[in-house]
């Protein structure tokens, strides 16, 4: 049995006004304040607290229901994180690159050109792709419909880009440890 949507608009519009600040409070500190990600969470558990309401399921205690939604929306974000962390090569980890075309000695270039030195050893579709995973931060599912393909084979995509940044960027770390 479903509900009519005004009738659930108005439930949402009451809790929303109601909940809103303590859901963001609740969020901030599960996910140490990282805003994109807090905003992200409340929206998710209104959508689902929404989307229960206009099948028809009677939801005796919102407050209740948003906070746990919430909180399993905080810990997917963190898994997310981790996940993100894990795949992540982060800038600090590349000590210096090599000056391909430039005359000057690795370890006096700044991150963002050595960054775009790493890029610029990319196809145009590996850089589209890493923008869109690292800078853009789209989805695998975003990923694969920009690309016209699977979710399945942008992850491969984005496994094999991933490990050849790291393979660019191996040598020039071990050079780097030796003291080069």
């Amino acid at each position: 049995m479903s509900v009519d949507k005004r009738l659930a608009d108005k439930i949402l519009a009451d809790a929303y006004e109601q909940y809103n600040s303590l859901l963001i409070k609740f969020c901030s500190v599960h996910l140490k304040n990282n805003l994109n990600a807090v905003e992200d969470c409340v929206q998710n558990s209104y959508l689902v607290f929404y989307n229960k309401i206009l099948s028809g399921v009677d939801i005796k205690n919102k407050k209740a229901f948003l906070y746990s939604t919430a909180l399993n929306m905080c810990k997917r974000a963190e898994e997310e994180f981790a996940k993100n962390a894990k795949r992540t090569v982060m800038l600090e980890e590349i000590s210096d690159i090599p000056a391909i075309e430039q005359d000057l000695k690795a370890a006096d270039l700044d991150y963002d050109v050595i960054k775009d030195i790493l890029i610029a050893n990319l196809s145009e579709n590996e850089q589209r792709l890493y923008n869109m995973k690292y800078v853009d931060r789209l989805s695998l599912n975003e990923i694969g419909n920009e690309f016209g393909i699977s979710t399945n084979t942008a992850a491969k995509r984005t496994s094999r880009l991933r490990a050849k940044i790291i393979n660019l960027a191996e040598p020039i770390i071990e050079e780097f440890k030796r003291g080069g």
